[in-house]
């Protein structure tokens, strides 16, 4: 398994693409921007023209894409990938898409015996430029025990979950809670402020305590406390907030499929949606601070 094709080449997808180049894979790059591309220039790789181009001599391919809805266009659209891609390939979506899309796909792909491994990542742009993803895998176990020496080039820890679908499930619970988090961190330290509390201070101890978190360990919404965190750099994006309201939204309509009332969940799309709906939505998630203060 060396000929990769890799379609989606976003501030995810790029890095990704690069990791398997630098691994001496084979690499056919798409993606409907082309400029895209030109970071491809000094690389050993193929930019693909059309799908057609993309097929041809690819026996594994691997997506990161918008969402479920840019998924299921790419393979069962009017000119999708399934009529290109052989028998016995191998199909992994990296892309946080929806449960539905997901399975819809795996089922068109499962009928022309191509192997379909729903592989969403967590660990935003930093994890994918080096290569330190947490990859969660669902699908059949022997496409992904085939595979998994590619996802190591992507990612550190690799974990198949179950059927297909349970990957995304997985992604849509984790980023459901890190949604409510990243809520919880900027209410606290904003309460903290109001007190007059040292803000570094607070950092120092809550991040050696009950209440230390991912979120506020690598994305405190304050500046100069945490290096990698966006409000260094007026809230550029590494997990934009458009994003993240994606993912809540399907963490929701998961919820109402099982009957069950995620409220806090519930409560952050709100937040996140209105957030987004202020023409904030290309702002990191962590830039929900800004609506927080004006509550």
């Amino acid at each position: 398994m060396n000929n990769i094709s890799f379609i989606g080449l976003g501030n995810m997808g790029m890095p990704m693409a690069f990791n398997l180049i630098r691994k001496n894979y084979h690499v056919k790059i798409y993606d409907i921007n082309k400029n895209l591309y030109k970071p491809f220039k000094s690389a050993n790789v193929q930019a693909a023209k059309n799908f057609d181009e993309l097929g041809k001599n690819s026996n594994v391919f691997i997506t990161m894409l918008p969402d479920g809805k840019a998924l299921y266009n790419l393979v069962l659209g009017k000119n999708g990938m399934i009529r290109r891609i052989k028998e016995n390939s191998v199909f992994i979506d990296c892309s946080s898409s929806d449960y539905e899309s997901t399975i819809k796909v795996s089922q068109a792909l499962k009928k022309k015996n191509i192997r379909f491994l729903d592989a969403p990542v967590s660990g935003g742009v930093s994890g994918a430029k080096n290569a330190t993803l947490t990859i969660m895998v669902g699908g059949n176990k022997s496409a992904f025990n085939k595979s998994k020496k590619i996802l190591k080039c992507l990612g550190n820890n690799i974990i198949h979950i179950g059927n297909s679908g349970s990957g995304q499930i997985v992604k849509a619970c984790n980023n459901m809670m890190l949604g409510i988090n990243m809520i919880g961190v900027c209410e606290a330290f904003l309460l903290a402020k109001k007190f007059g509390i040292d803000l570094k201070k607070f950092y120092k101890i809550c991040a050696t305590s009950t209440s230390a978190s991912w979120a506020m360990q690598n994305h405190l919404p304050i500046q100069g406390i945490v290096k990698s965190s966006a409000a260094n750099n007026k809230f550029k994006p590494g997990y934009a907030a458009k994003l993240i309201l994606k993912d809540l939204k399907i963490s929701q309509e998961m919820s109402k499929s099982v009957k069950l009332n995620t409220r806090m969940g519930k409560k952050a799309l709100e937040l996140y949606k209105k957030f987004c709906s202020q023409d904030q939505n290309n702002l990191d998630y962590a830039a929900i601070i800004k609506i927080l203060i004006k509550k």
